[in-house]
């Protein structure tokens, strides 16, 4: 039996690489089934550490200023056999880096993946380093800016009417009403992996959906969607800049916004998952699926990894385990019967008992995985 291990990451606990390991380690010492492991990424949490294990890449360090003028160093990793270079915008502004205290989508912005990138241009000019895509991997950010902040850091500027500079924090967007680009030359093609399928703007689209886990109340949501709907309108004004009737919502609008400012690529996670992480797999010989997330609700249809496989597999007569930190579906989104939901907090008293302990839950689910594949 061909056993697909392909989980996404726990973000409060591992990334998908860590999670797969155990899995994979307590599978393997209990059956004799061959186990296929692919830790997912859907361009959120963990996407470094999914490009790593698939691909052979060198890591290097890009050094830039921080909001409180504190030199930070960032991971980027390369395929030089490719010329590709790979970013994880979770691992610079995500949520999991700010306290919960600290959450303000109406006041931080993305500006650091904008200083990343163009402190990357700069190495990459140079002759010792050839690169001619960069990918982003978006998704899991504290930020709702649609990428102001960073393409501010790439020759971008907003101004009210009286021709001030604006500061590109959400709660000034609709104080705008001109902005200019100054863009650089960059060296390479900009492409983004969008962790969710969901409209940034929608009567309930990315702004509502994921602003509330952002830290964000309904006064700041109004204030967010306001703002973003005015920089809209006036670059839709301009006939220099292409915006699409349906703005993708991953990361708070950040790769809409470098697709419009800077033609950036959107690329699908299913896309990501079938064609990179799959892509040597012939899906036909599988007999049994593990995958599952932290947690997996309705918005893991939206693009997210997990959502992905069961969609993938939807069709194939095979048992699919989903094992979860925690499972909460709206009562009319339904699972296929194949589909068997173990999750971590029933097989401990609490959730924070669950979380604490996922390495001996992931352990006991993967057992009870055993047990029905055994029957």
């Amino acid at each position: 039996m061909k056993v697909l291990i392909a989980p996404n990451s726990y973000k409060e606990c591992a990334d998908s690489v860590e999670i797969s390991d155990l899995i994979n380690k307590t599978l393997s010492a209990n059956t004799s089934n061959q186990t296929i492991v692919r830790p997912l990424s859907d361009g959120g949490d963990g996407f470094l550490s999914v490009i790593k294990n698939i691909l052979n890449v060198d890591e290097i360090e890009i050094s830039i200023k921080d909001n409180h003028n504190h030199l930070k160093s960032n991971k980027i990793l390369v395929d030089k056999k490719t010329e590709t270079a790979y970013l994880e915008s979770a691992s610079v502004i995500g949520l999991k880096l700010i306290e919960e205290k600290r959450r303000n989508p109406l006041i931080l912005n993305s500006e650091l993946i904008g200083k990343i990138i163009n402190q990357f241009s700069v190495e990459v000019n140079q002759p010792r380093l050839k690169i001619k895509n960069l990918v982003i991997g978006i998704g899991g950010t504290a930020t709702i800016d649609f990428g102001i902040g960073a393409c501010s850091q790439l020759g971008l500027s907003l101004f009210d009417n009286d021709g001030n500079k604006v500061a590109p924090v959400p709660q000034n967007f609709i104080k705008v009403s001109s902005i200019k680009i100054i863009k650089p030359d960059l060296p390479f093609v900009l492409k983004c992996i969008v962790d969710v399928d969901t409209e940034l703007i929608a009567e309930q689209g990315a702004i509502e959906i994921y602003g509330k886990q952002k830290g964000a109340s309904e006064k700041d949501l109004k204030i967010i969607k306001s703002g973003i709907k005015n920089i809209i309108n006036l670059i839709s004004a301009d006939k220099k800049f292409n915006v699409q009737q349906k703005l993708n919502g991953a990361g708070g609008g950040l790769a809409a916004g470098l697709n419009i400012f800077f033609n950036a690529e959107i690329i699908r996670a299913a896309d990501f998952i079938k064609d990179d992480i799959l892509k040597d797999i012939n899906l036909d010989e599988i007999d049994a699926v593990i995958t599952g997330e932290g947690s997996f609700d309705f918005q893991s249809f939206e693009g997210k990894g997990a959502g992905i496989i069961l969609k993938i597999f939807a069709n194939k007569n095979i048992p699919i385990f989903l094992i979860n930190g925690s499972t909460n579906l709206p009562p009319h989104i339904k699972l296929p019967k194949n589909v068997i939901v173990i999750n971590l907090t029933d097989l401990f008293e609490t959730k924070e008992e669950s979380i604490t302990n996922f390495r001996a839950g992931i352990a006991k689910a993967t057992q009870i995985v055993i047990n029905h594949l055994h029957k």
